[in-house]
């Protein structure tokens, strides 16, 4: 039979087992409640922000699913986590079906991104399908837009690309970009710029041909 001491001495450990079990909850919950979650870029949209914010606890397994992120930072300090997420270099923005088309081939919704994000990316892709960037156009795009003053680009037949330029002039690029298409160009632009017959297109598709054509 327990004596009224020993039974009272077990009530009381048992009291300060439960009581320190509710005060470690409480904490928990406290801390994790408490915790400020703020970003520091303004790529983001909103809802991915409270998306990302609601799966803190396993960041990095998350993120693996967003190929469009490059790189991230996460930073705790007192109550408050920091987060930086730098995003892979846009190329080209497709409005119709409201993606984004990065550098390296990845494709993202507009849903993830700040409508600032979206407007600063002036390239604009017109194609049914958002645009693939092949190994021509990858190498020779720079050279491209220092030329001409690009605004729109079209994918054709999953093999060559249309450009619209800045005064609605088309040029029809063949399949093979390559450095003697680009020093035509540069040494003949002004030339072709000059030709009374130019007002529509310039049309290099067949250029290995030796053939271009002026409309």
């Amino acid at each position: 039979m327990i004596s009224p001491l020993r039974y009272l001495m077990i009530s009381i450990i048992s009291l300060l087992f439960l009581l320190f079990g509710f005060y470690y909850v409480f904490v928990s919950l406290e801390n994790e409640s408490s915790n400020s979650i703020i970003f520091n870029d303004q790529n983001l949209s909103l809802s991915f922000e409270i998306d990302i914010s609601q799966n803190i606890n396993k960041i990095n397994d998350y993120f693996n699913d967003y190929k469009f992120i490059e790189n991230y930072i996460i930073k705790k300090k007192n109550s408050k986590i920091f987060i930086n997420i730098v995003l892979k270099k846009p190329f080209a923005k497709n409005n119709l079906n409201q993606e984004i088309i990065f550098k390296d081939n990845s494709i993202a919704s507009y849903d993830f991104f700040s409508q600032s994000f979206i407007d600063n990316i002036y390239l604009i892709d017109t194609s049914v399908e958002s645009l693939k960037i092949n190994k021509y156009l990858n190498t020779t795009f720079k050279d491209l837009k220092r030329i001409f003053n690009i605004t729109h680009i079209e994918f054709i037949d999953q093999r060559r690309y249309n450009l619209i330029l800045q005064n609605n002039i088309k040029v029809m690029l063949p399949k093979k970009i390559d450095k003697e298409l680009i020093f035509f160009i540069e040494e003949n632009l002004e030339f072709l710029k000059n030709n009374n017959d130019f007002r529509e297109y310039l049309d290099f598709r067949n250029f290995n041909k030796k053939m271009i054509r002026v409309k």
